[in-house]
């Protein structure tokens, strides 16, 4: 896609591509624009290149948001997945907020997905950010869901919490490949925990727990040095299962800080996983717009 910078009264902004940023300069800019944010999610250089590949944002596709005199106002980027394309990591600098960046960058969003062929644009939305949300329901976008961003801490679990009767076995690659196949097809997750997103993002993990009457449920998770994330469960989500899922989970990487994104409110795992100390961070608001 080759966009050209465009001029968009009354902001006066001018759009750079977001491709002729290094990702060092794009991680800066974000920052700052984030420096006050609910939620601070900084980022540095190798972060923001992950976010880049894992979440499939076309670079050439999102922006930075430029005065008369080329200083940065803020960002956006546009991640794009056949008919569909999702906004995200939107920023504006505090200091040169009040101009209406955030709506220009993100109608440019809106215009780019159009033009590369989406017929859906979705995001997330922190809930209680309220300038954020009425701007979005005034371009036309609707409440699909909300989701939980959910933490817990390392350790081992409550053994109370074995099942014995519940046999837990590793998965290989191969299974696991399987595994987001069935997962693609049966599973509305949020972009960033779609199967697409898990290929992505490596090193995967999965177990399998089992019961005697065969009834079986699987975790797929990304193992990271220092965190576990990124969670896609599936099979017969019963709580035996899922509790045995997790007690195996814990008990084996019992270091690892624990973080996962975007869980639907009714997801099966959620009461389970509270028993395991998971706690509810924040919550967002997955928002659609069709085009």
């Amino acid at each position: 896609m080759t966009t050209q910078p465009t001029e968009i009264p009354p902001s006066k902004a001018v759009a750079a591509l977001a491709s002729q940023y290094t990702f060092e300069q794009l991680a800066d800019i974000y920052n700052q624009a984030r420096v006050d944010y609910i939620v601070p999610m900084p980022m540095n250089a190798k972060r923001m290149a992950e976010y880049v590949h894992d979440y499939d944002v076309d670079l050439d596709a999102s922006a930075v948001a430029l005065n008369g005199e080329g200083l940065e106002l803020g960002v956006c980027m546009l991640g794009v997945r056949a008919e569909r394309a999702w906004i995200t990591r939107l920023g504006v600098i505090p200091e040169r907020r009040g101009k209406h960046i955030g709506q220009f960058l993100t109608e440019l969003m809106l215009a780019n997905a159009q033009q590369l062929g989406a017929r859906r644009v979705q995001l997330e939305v922190i809930k209680g950010n309220e300038p954020a949300t009425r701007l979005f329901y005034k371009l036309g976008f609707e409440p699909i869901r909300d989701l939980m961003v959910v933490r817990r801490p390392p350790g081992l679990p409550d053994s109370a919490l074995y099942r014995a009767d519940v046999r837990v076995e590793s998965l290989d690659d191969k299974q696991i490949a399987a595994l987001l196949d069935e997962y693609e097809r049966t599973q509305q997750s949020a972009w960033t925990e779609e199967a697409a997103s898990l290929r992505n993002c490596s090193p995967l993990r999965g177990i399998r727990a089992t019961l005697p009457n065969a009834q079986s449920a699987w975790l797929i998770f990304q193992r990271l040095p220092f965190q576990l994330t990124h969670f896609a469960f599936g099979g017969a989500l019963s709580e035996p299962l899922l509790q045995a899922l997790l007690y195996h989970l814990h008990a084996t990487h019992r270091a690892q800080d624990t973080k996962v994104e975007n869980i639907p409110l009714d997801h099966p795992a959620w009461q389970v996983m509270q028993r395991f100390g998971y706690l509810e961070v924040f919550q967002r608001m997955e928002m659609y717009r069709y085009l």
